[in-house]
């Protein structure tokens, strides 16, 4: 279960940089989008710490529709990466 927690944290923090990029938002502006603290923020972007459920909904909320197929479609690539590094897949064990 930790290598899902850490592969989600991970995807976070990447896909919300990626993304604040795309729409050149300071890390302030996606602070204030996300309901959280600008330090929170740079918090989650660094991957120091995952995202609450609130702050994910917001994430979620931001999205418009291809961005929300590359962000469930980038996160399932992910989990595929991790559970055939066994050849196995861990989902079902």
């Amino acid at each position: 279960m930790n290598e899902y927690k850490e592969i989600t944290k991970n995807y976070l923090a990447a896909f919300t940089d990626s993304l604040r990029a795309d729409r050149k938002l300071s890390q302030e502006r996606m602070a204030e989008q996300l309901r959280i603290s600008c330090r929170a923020y740079g918090d989650l972007e660094r991957g120091k710490y995952c995202f609450s459920s609130i702050a994910l909904m917001f994430l979620l909320g931001m999205l418009k529709q291809d961005e929300m197929n590359a962000f469930l479609f980038g996160f399932q690539a992910q989990v595929d990466i991790l559970e055939n590094q066994d050849g196995n897949n861990r989902l079902y064990k």
